[in-house]
């Protein structure tokens, strides 16, 4: 009857262990297993020495396909691989008909790419992320200053706001002070009356400025009135004195300079009575002339080729007058063009 040996070898100890079936004499199978050894242990000279391995399991480039994925669906939106889903040539073999666009892009992911250049994706993708979060950052960073200039700023402008309203009620007031000090009728009287003739425009002249002052509302009138004064006697000195010249041609290379002074002396002044007084200033050198009349040059409010120096302003409006307008009476026809400063 054959022998039969069977040897299993555990793989510890020196010498492996041997378990043997006979069964009869001449024939013996020996079978030897080697039983694995711990991995954190390494034995050498009778001595074993446990290692801590530390290799932690990175992600799978199936895992990192999966992440790029979502990422290009974050920043590009759903619709537009919606429709490269939708194109027949860019089918994936073995995907379902109603596969998502983030499941399609993932196949799609995974199988054009390497694992390789899946990972270097990833990690461009994360960089991408990392400097959209810096950006974030500093964006934030920058809105909060900006926020923090706008408060101080505003409670700067606040203060700046109260002081001017406080200064306004000061001005107000010396304003005030200075119409009441001003003596109006007293003033007026004096400069634009006349004790035995006097003409009906000056007559005007003097009673529009008493209003005007009396109403107290143009913080300009009486800058306005004392520089109107200046050149006003001026001219009644001129038209006073000459009376005595026959020629009116003569006389208004006078007084024509007269005028021109008075409107310099109210250049800049631009109260609201301005061009009523001008016209009854123009009303009144009219008494004095037989052949010419005077018209103001703020008589209208826009550049008119009749009366004025009107070469390239069009149809501009006029902001003051430099001289007055003379017509002939009879004629009407234009001996000096008036000269004006227009708004630009």
């Amino acid at each position: 009857m054959a022998k039969l040996t069977l040897s299993v070898n555990t793989g510890s100890g020196d010498a492996p262990k041997t378990e043997q079936v006979s069964v009869g004499n001449k024939l013996s199978i020996t079978k030897k297993v080697a039983v694995e050894q711990p991995a954190d242990t390494v034995q050498g000279g009778g001595a074993s020495l446990s290692q801590k391995i530390d290799n932690p399991n990175p992600a799978s480039p199936s895992e990192l396909a999966d992440d790029v994925a979502r990422w290009l669906i974050a920043q590009f939106g759903e619709d537009v691989f919606n429709e490269l889903l939708k194109n027949p040539n860019l089918k994936l073999p073995y995907a379902e008909d109603d596969i998502t666009a983030e499941s399609w892009l993932e196949r799609g992911i995974k199988t054009l790419f390497t694992q390789d250049n899946i990972a270097h994706i990833y990690k461009v993708t994360a960089n991408i992320g990392q400097s959209n979060a810096a950006d974030a950052n500093i964006d934030a960073a920058v809105d909060e200053r900006m926020a923090q200039k706008v408060e101080k700023y505003n409670a700067k402008f606040q203060e700046l706001r109260s002081n001017m309203e406080t200064l306004e009620g000061e001005k107000a007031e010396l304003q005030s002070r200075l119409n009441k000090t001003l003596e109006a009728d007293a003033f007026v009287k004096t400069i634009f009356r006349s004790a035995d003739s006097e003409t009906d425009a000056q007559k005007r002249i003097a009673r529009t400025l008493e209003d005007a002052i009396g109403q107290g509302d143009d913080d300009e009138l009486p800058t306005f009135v004392t520089r109107l004064a200046k050149g006003w006697a001026a001219l009644q000195y001129i038209l006073q004195t000459s009376a005595e010249i026959g020629d009116d041609k003569e006389k208004l290379e006078v007084v024509y300079p007269a005028l021109t002074n008075l409107l310099t002396c109210i250049s800049g002044c631009y109260v609201t009575d301005r061009r009523m007084v001008l016209e009854l200033v123009a009303k009144h050198c009219n008494e004095f002339f037989s052949d010419y009349d005077f018209i103001s040059p703020e008589q209208t409010l826009n550049a008119d080729p009749d009366i004025h120096n009107a070469t390239g302003l069009g149809n501009a409006q006029i902001r003051e007058g430099v001289t007055f307008c003379v017509v002939r009476r009879d004629t009407k026809k234009t001996v000096k063009y008036a000269d004006v400063k227009v708004n630009k």
